[in-house]
């Protein structure tokens, strides 16, 4: 039950007219009986957002949202009902007029409202310290080596932690703070033998604040190598870890604007990135995604981006929050900056335009998944295929659009060259045995006359031929396990004997495969009246095909898979592969 009277919620919502309201946030225009401007809680480029002046409504027809004042104000500052309708009350000039809380919704608003004060003065001494005192110098210090400019501490509300067990307790000691209190904020701690200590000494101070910017916990960093390198405030009655991103009240408004927030993983990660003008990013607080985390963003953006570490460490945190989007079906993007560079190494070395085309080129999170566990496998075994599909199956069974899952799986199947209906029952739900997965049998290779036979055959009859082979080379036009033939007959051509086919046949490990060429040789009437010229040219053109189906098929994909889209080789096996899809029409 709400302790703001309905009657003064009616009288707010008739007084705030909407369209005064709105245009605090966005540049609206007159159309018709409307008003229209570019959404505020997703990117577009052409206005779908539309206030209706005379109703007290609006709607956006791209996103689909839609309520009064008061739900406007709760979906664009982050409130709940009751603080938006007093957000809007002041705003009009209504007196609230709430009804006497009772003692323990008192008790438990003067408390939270004490938290929130302890903390703003902690943030303040910190800042002060840092910005002005002698002790605030090896800071000051630190932040211009690491190229932080003084508009972004000051965004930041950055603050340095004196080199004193007690600088911050005894300032609240001085503010009249009981000091209980501050040790539940985590502070400050309690000594054994009795009194309490600062718990942050010697460190640089972020501020960790809610939506609306209000100081809720801190992280601390050291100045030099030693660890912990982080020390976080603790869990709080004001500080839910689970449900707080770092930033998301500098980044509130631009995640709206660009309707895609990009999370990354520490304060040193999110800052340079602010500084460069990326302002739509978040950062967790020492902790992985949570579902709470993800409602958060939900709130203010469409779409997220990852953007953790090359590391193993933040291949990992990728993983673990590919699972969460999947689960709340976010579209998600995995950002991939090169091995063992961070947000800050990148920008530093290549500025913030190399940053915008990483960001265009992220993959769909699943697909990166994808291609990173094919790198992480080796998928050319039958266990090792099987072993992808095992990973993938129950992530892709989560991907809610029909037509994204189909894509996906034929993908799979084309890349591990599986038997697709084997993967989908698999993904489905089904037991597959491993052979199953196996494409289904292309029909088996032609024994007798086939292409190689052929070329085996008017090689030991016209040295010519055998003379031609070696111009194109006989790595080109014949398979490894009929090399040693092939090599043979040319080595017997060159010194111009007649071929030894007795001993030519020695050179075949496999019985069966022996006695089919046997076969083979043991008459050549067939290739009296031949064109040989003409012959040649046909085996060649044959095995030119079956190499582009080979190449096409197998290794070049395979390869493609396991590579970054900005690798000079995954471009170079592109344009090959479309050489060789021209080269192959050709042929045809």
């Amino acid at each position: 039950m709400s302790i703001i009277p309905d009657e003064k919620v009616n009288e707010v919502r008739e007084r705030a007219s909407i369209v005064e309201v709105v245009a605090d946030y966005v540049s609206l225009r007159k159309s018709g009986a409307n008003f229209q401007g570019l959404c505020p809680f997703h990117g577009e480029k052409t206005p779908s957002f539309n206030v209706n002046p005379a109703r007290g409504i609006f709607h956006c027809f791209g996103c689909g949202v839609g309520g009064n004042a008061i739900t406007f104000i709760m979906k664009v500052e982050g409130l709940s009902f009751p603080d938006a309708v007093k957000f809007l009350a002041k705003r009009v000039g209504v007196t609230i007029e709430e009804r006497p809380p009772t003692p323990q919704e008192k008790r438990r608003l003067d408390e939270r409202e004490a938290l929130y004060r302890i903390n703003d003065l902690a943030a303040v001494f910190y800042r002060r310290v840092l910005k002005e005192e002698p002790a605030g110098e090896a800071g000051r210090r630190y932040l211009e080596r690491r190229g932080v400019d003084e508009a972004t501490a000051e965004a930041y509300r950055l603050g340095l932690a004196p080199d004193r067990w007690d600088a911050l307790t005894r300032h609240l000691e001085q503010q009249k703070v009981p000091l209980g209190t501050a040790e539940t904020l985590g502070l400050i701690r309690r000594k054994e033998g009795g009194g309490y200590y600062d718990t942050f000494r010697n460190r640089l101070l972020f501020t960790i604040a809610d939506a609306q910017g209000r100081p809720i916990g801190f992280g601390g960093r050291v100045l030099d190598d030693s660890l912990p390198k982080y020390i976080n405030s603790p869990e709080s009655p004001i500080y839910p870890k689970s449900e707080v991103l770092f930033g998301v009240n500098l980044a509130r408004q631009a995640m709206r604007e660009e309707g895609a927030a990009i999370v990354v993983e520490g304060y040193f990660d999110h800052l340079p990135l602010y500084q460069a003008g990326v302002r739509h990013a978040v950062a967790t607080c020492g902790t992985a995604l949570t579902g709470e985390h993800l409602k958060l963003l939900q709130r203010y953006a469409g779409k997220v981006y990852t953007l953790f570490d090359s590391d193993s460490a933040g291949r990992k945190a990728t993983c673990r929050a590919m699972e969460l989007f999947l689960d709340g079906a976010l579209p998600a993007f995995a950002v991939e900056l090169p091995t063992g560079e961070d947000p800050d190494s990148f920008l530093k070395k290549e500025g913030s335009g190399a940053f915008a085309d990483r960001l265009a080129k992220a993959r769909p999170i699943f697909e990166w998944f994808f291609r990173h566990v094919v790198r992480e496998t080796n998928v050319g075994t039958v266990e090792g295929k099987v072993s992808v599909v095992e990973e993938l199956a129950p992530r892709l069974k989560k991907i809610g659009n029909p037509v994204e899952r189909d894509l996906y799986q034929k993908e799979i199947a084309r890349v591990l060259g599986i038997n697709e209906r084997a993967l989908a029952r698999k993904i489905g739900g089904a037991a597959v045995a491993a052979g199953e997965f196996s494409p289904p049998p292309r029909g088996k290779k032609r024994s007798g006359t086939g292409t190689e036979d052929m070329l085996l055959a008017l090689m030991g009859k016209y040295p010519e031929v055998a003379g031609k082979v070696v111009e194109y080379g006989v790595a080109n036009l014949f398979p490894a396990e009929f090399l040693p033939v092939a090599e043979a007959i040319i080595a017997q051509t060159r010194q111009g004997q007649e071929v030894d086919w007795a001993l030519i046949l020695d050179r075949v490990g496999s019985p069966e495969e022996r006695s089919r060429l046997a076969s083979l040789f043991v008459d050549d009437v067939h290739l009296e009246e031949i064109d040989v010229h003409k012959a040649f040219e046909q085996c060649r053109l044959s095995r030119e095909r079956e190499l582009l189906k080979e190449q096409d098929a197998k290794s070049l994909n395979r390869e493609l898979a396991q590579l970054d889209s900005d690798s000079e080789r995954y471009w170079e096996i592109l344009r090959t592969l479309d050489t060789l899809r021209n080269k192959k029409s050709q042929l045809l």
